[in-house]
């Protein structure tokens, strides 16, 4: 759609009629290239849920090439990879190629010392992260939210957080159209930009299960074994049943005004009970739980991501590792059980669940949860893009247009893709030369002077 540069109620319906057409042949409309104008117009309808949308065409193919081959693989599961581990059996389906990213807002050492503070509150769009986990509120505003902030997950279309409001309630929102009125203000935000590379059912060969840690452990080896160019770190969706989950999360929102009179963390042994909710009671046993998370494993050469971005992540201080060989940061969403399926189509299976299931609970995950069968996304993370406070506004943007056209070597985003804005240069006769700088950047890794 690079030519289409309006977009009008019967073009929308020239689309809606071709996608029930094609639905009755299991197929359906791909979107590239689009302008902003029409972008927004589907985005108002909330179409941009409906068809599937992509910067460029390749990607749509390639899309296109992974979904086909999904479709085919559901009778050939005999004939997929399998590995035995951790007491379980691994079957993987390679689903593509391409790169992943994680895209990190904030600090966790601002969160784990308590040190947020209003201007460290970054308002995203909901859409803006499908897959992420972190530390957030729903709110009007920053004032009104910052005081409550506690453990966020958005997933299959949804946002749920836990409020720090004293009376341990998650709030489930399901927005049904997304028309970027739905704001996540967020002090500490990671979000998956990529596709998954393997899909992989797991399934325990014993009631007791498997761990959170096996899982990763697992996944680690069997990448190693596979692909030999895994740089230590991974994010994982999933759809599981469960075992039995053990669970910690924050109850008082970590900003500056509520900090430790100690100075130390909040996770350090006299600020634990006050500030950090543990459930060592096993529960949930027989539900059904989507959840989203990653990893890093710290046995491996580290050196390719950003140590500022890594360090953001994860906080390598050695306060924090000990001894540790692994650290993981997972929340899952509880439902009431739902039948087991093996769907290669995680997407729409979470989904599924998300917007049918029975809403029970969400919490952080401990690595000793344990479930019995899941099928998982596995993205093998390539690059990492860390976000400062200050984000280039579009409105600090006319007349630059022609200077935004390259894209972000990492997240891939350019100018006219979802307002991701991508500065490589600038001319010194410009009169923003002063708050931009001049090296790759784009709407997440950028470090504006404002």
């Amino acid at each position: 759609m690079g030519n289409v540069s309006y977009l009008s109620s019967g073009g929308i319906r020239t689309f809606l009629a071709t996608e029930k057409m094609l639905k009755k042949r299991d197929g359906e409309i791909h979107l590239c290239n689009i302008n902003p104008y029409p972008l927004k117009v589907l985005e108002m309808a909330g179409f941009d849920q409906l068809f599937s949308i992509h910067s460029t065409k390749v990607d749509a193919i390639k899309s296109c090439i992974t979904l086909e081959a999904m479709r085919r693989s559901k009778v050939d599961w005999d004939r997929l990879p399998t590995y035995q581990k951790s007491g379980a059996r691994f079957t993987v389906f390679e689903a593509s190629q391409k790169e992943a990213v994680l895209k990190v807002v904030g600090d966790i050492s601002r969160v784990l010392y308590a040190r947020l503070e209003e201007e460290d509150i970054f308002s995203r769009r909901f859409s803006e992260t499908e897959y992420s986990i972190g530390l957030g509120a729903l709110g009007e505003s920053v004032k009104d939210c910052i005081h409550i902030l506690g453990e966020m997950i958005t997933i299959g279309g949804t946002m749920v957080w836990l409020p720090t409001d004293g009376n341990d309630t998650p709030d489930f929102l399901i927005p049904m159209r997304d028309t970027g009125e739905v704001t996540i203000h967020t002090g500490f935000n990671v979000t998956l930009d990529g596709t998954f590379n393997d899909i992989v059912v797991v399934e325990s060969e014993g009631d007791t299960g498997l761990t959170m840690g096996d899982l990763y452990t697992s996944i680690f080896e069997i990448a190693r074994e596979r692909r030999g160019d895994v740089r230590g770190l991974v994010s994982i969706a999933m759809r599981a049943n469960i075992r039995e989950v053990f669970s910690s999360g924050v109850k008082i929102s970590p900003i500056k005004k509520f900090a430790p009179e100690n100075r130390e963390m909040i996770m350090h042994s006299d600020n634990l009970d006050r500030w950090i909710n543990i459930s060592t009671i096993p529960k949930y046993h027989g539900e059904t739980m989507v959840s989203f998370g990653m990893g890093v494993d710290l046995t491996s050469d580290l050196s390719s991501f950003d140590k500022d971005a890594i360090d953001a992540l994860f906080y390598l201080h050695p306060a924090n590792i000990g001894n540790k060989k692994m650290l993981l940061h997972n929340h899952g969403v509880i439902f009431k059980h739902l039948p087991w399926e093996k769907n290669l189509n995680l997407d729409d299976e979470i989904k599924r669940i998300v917007t049918g299931g029975e809403f029970i609970d969400m919490r952080h995950l401990l690595d000793n949860t344990r479930f019995t069968r899941a099928v998982i996304g596995v993205s093998y993370i390539s690059g990492m893009c860390l976000a400062t406070q200050h984000q280039l506004q579009p409105q600090h943007l006319k007349g630059v247009e022609p200077l935004l056209r390259p894209r972000c070597q990492y997240c891939h985003d350019s100018f006219m893709n979802r307002c991701s804005f991508l500065i490589t240069q600038c001319s010194d006769n410009l009169p923003l030369d002063n708050v931009l700088t001049k090296r790759p950047l784009c709407s997440v890794v950028g470090r504006f002077h404002i």
